[in-house]
């Protein structure tokens, strides 16, 4: 049986996933093991310039968008149940085993302990907000994905059916909320906790106009499906504008920020176009995009003990190629075998539990 477009869709943004994911791995590894390596340099520069681990993550967010809010449906008090047991058995189960591991493994390479506080900020996944370090630098990002869960949850205690309006007020307020600088000053990646939530909202947006037909009040008619897709484009316009603006200003004189967060955050969002409109992407990818979570949490715990076992055994230097190569096989294999002895059993229990809560 040939998939359905919409199942092909799908499939093309698991396989987003698993290049994005292998965009992250290349990024940290270039960094962490450069001085492992002799050779290969080009690597780190490569991935530097352009910031590969941003543009990985901003197409994660782009997804996250487009796909969480499709998981609300019904009677609002009882969607809003069952979303929330079903993204904590999502998310927290793999996620205390990486902490546990990376608890260990942080140990292992510098003796240092952790406070207490530390481990139950970075436990609870909310490390940035109390003020607490992370116990792996990547964690931020879960944190982001966490608060666009709970705006979203709360958009649709108030908008319910009517997803567009929901997108456009959740889109509004992030971008109120960078524009403002309301959170300046703060630690962390918090400052531009805005602009990446309004760029998952203009996923969700995308996302309703691709199922406009099933809009509730722009679909009546053909004037508010322009109205739909025009406020779409305004959208686009408005989280593209720093990209426009990083632009003008590489032309005109060196700008550092630009190359190290210009270039991520557009590529990100151009990634995530370009496969959310390819018509076909190979099977093997999206097969191995369906486990990148655990990639994502586990792959910093891997090169960091491959660079412990290097030095420990004194072997020789190699090139910073086949380090990547080899994070890479040694991430995707183990995560996969935690996608199924240890994800899929927490997603299964939590659809059982919000079944049965339901």
């Amino acid at each position: 049986m040939s998939a359905t477009p919409s199942s092909q869709r799908f499939q093309s943004l698991d396989a987003l996933r698993a290049v994005a994911c292998f965009l992250v791995i290349w990024q940290h590894v270039s960094e962490s093991l450069l001085r492992h390596s002799n050779g290969g340099q080009w690597t780190s520069e490569l991935a530097n310039y352009f910031d590969f681990g941003r543009i990985g993550v901003v197409a994660f967010f782009c997804i996250s968008g487009f796909v969480i809010p499709r998981t609300l449906e019904g009677p609002r008090l009882a969607a809003l149940r069952s979303f929330a047991i079903n993204r904590f058995f999502r998310l927290y189960p793999i996620y205390w085993v990486a902490v546990v591991i990376g608890i260990y493994s942080l140990w292992l390479v510098t003796g240092h302990k952790l406070p207490a506080s530390t481990i139950l900020a970075n436990g609870g996944m909310i490390a940035t907000f109390v003020g607490e370090p992370h116990i792996m630098g990547l964690f931020w990002t879960l944190e982001v994905e966490l608060a666009f869960y709970l705006a979203t949850a709360l958009l649709y205690l108030g908008f319910g059916k009517y997803k567009f309006l929901s997108a456009i007020a959740g889109f509004s307020l992030s971008y109120a909320l960078w524009k403002l600088d309301l959170l300046k000053g703060y630690q962390g990646n918090l400052p531009i906790l805005g602009y990446l939530l309004a760029i998952m909202f203009a996923g969700s947006a995308m996302r309703c106009i691709y199922e406009l037909k099933q809009e509730p009040l722009f679909s009546r008619s053909e004037n508010w499906k322009k109205a739909a897709r025009i406020l779409f484009a305004l959208m686009v316009y408005l989280v593209a504008q720093p990209v426009i603006e990083g632009v003008e200003k590489s032309f005109s004189y060196p700008d550092p920020m630009w190359n190290r967060y210009g270039w991520g955050h557009t590529l990100g969002m151009a990634m995530f176009a370009l496969f959310f409109f390819l018509p076909r992407t190979p099977r093997w990818l999206s097969l191995a995009g369906r486990s990148t979570y655990s990639v994502y949490l586990l792959h910093a715990i891997v090169f960091t003990l491959i660079a412990r076992f290097w030095q420990t055994q004194e072997l020789p230097k190699t090139r910073l190629e086949l380090f990547i190569l080899l994070t890479t096989a040694t991430t995707f294999g183990l995560a996969a075998l935690t996608y199924r002895y240890i994800e899929k059993p927490s997603i299964r229990l939590g659809k059982r539990m919000a079944t049965k809560n339901g």
